[in-house]
């Protein structure tokens, strides 16, 4: 199979972001080269034969594992996913989701605080490395009962003072609208069944290797972008639905 380099798919274009243009490159050689279970070009292999950095092919690797395209075995590597079959799910705040189900929600925070982005949060913030992050650990609960565990990151710039905020049993979204008249206009969420992580598992009360609904969402205002949350649902407890 011939190895992705330079010579083969020619450089990013300049007004496009590194990272986005790997993405794409990636999809199209999987879609066209590779089928499920088939290896994912590394890391490093992406690195010295794109001359691109290791952080750009580790985000747009990222991406991929997060949109359900390619898994990552520890030890061995990334391969390709058998096909995943994808439906539009509305994005709206977890108050109003149970709202909606008939359950009353709560919220507790676990931990929270200003961090200066590091080059992860820089990339998928778009934001310079070192800028101010506002973020956000919450245990949400519906009728007291713990449902999800979310991480949520905001562009502090926009949010001043929220860090101060007591966010308890509080709609996030409704305390972006009211305080800063912030109400997001678009993003995207990204869901793939995970095994829970064993610090989450303690929190949503679940036995160690439970499932869990795995949610990635960023959100953007004013074509800005604001919010990246990565969220763990407790699998035996909340499913997903979408209107046809």
């Amino acid at each position: 199979m011939t190895p992705l380099t330079r010579e083969v798919v020619g450089a990013p274009p300049p007004s496009v972001a590194k990272y986005a243009w790997l993405k794409s490159v990636l999809v199209e050689h999987i879609d066209r080269d590779l089928a499920p279970g088939d290896p994912v070009p590394s890391e490093r292999e992406l690195a010295d034969g794109l001359d691109i950095s290791r952080m750009t092919a580790r985000r747009a690797l990222s991406e991929l594992v997060d949109e359900g395209r390619i898994r990552r075995v520890p030890g061995r590597g990334s391969f390709v996913n058998e096909p995943t079959i994808r439906l539009p799910i509305q994005l709206t705040s977890f108050t109003h989701d149970m709202q909606q189900r008939g359950y009353s929600s709560g919220a507790r925070t676990l931990d929270g605080g200003l961090l200066p982005a590091d080059d992860w949060l820089s990339s998928v913030l778009d934001v310079p490395r070192g800028h101010p992050v506002l973020r956000i650990v919450r245990l949400r609960t519906a009728d007291g009962q713990p449902v999800a565990l979310e991480r949520v990151h905001l562009n502090a710039d926009v949010v001043p003072g929220l860090a101060d905020v007591d966010l308890t049993d509080r709609s996030l979204y409704s305390v972006l609208a009211e305080r800063y008249s912030i109400v997001f206009d678009g993003g995207r969420q990204i869901i793939t069944a995970r095994l829970v992580d064993p610090g989450d598992a303690v929190h949503l009360d679940l036995p160690e290797g439970s499932p869990v609904l795995h949610l990635v969402r960023t959100s953007t205002w004013r074509g800005r972008l604001l919010e990246y949350t990565v969220s763990a649902y407790r699998g035996d407890r909340y499913e997903l639905s979408s209107a046809l």
